[in-house]
């Protein structure tokens, strides 16, 4: 998050949707998601689901 905040300050226009997406598979482990629940919460989810499921 500090480091999203520091490249926001420096350039607004910079693009954080990679290390935001990295928060946000965080916190859907933290809350321990499924594939599936997390498709719910963001139908766009890339990551495959073995992936997903080997973090």
């Amino acid at each position: 998050m500090e480091q999203i905040l520091s490249i926001k300050q420096a350039d607004a226009a910079t693009d954080t949707s990679g290390l935001e997406a990295e928060i946000d598979v965080l916190v859907y482990r933290l809350y321990n998601l499924t594939y599936d629940e997390v498709l719910l919460v963001e139908p766009g989810f890339s990551m495959p689901c073995e992936a997903y499921e080997a973090l």
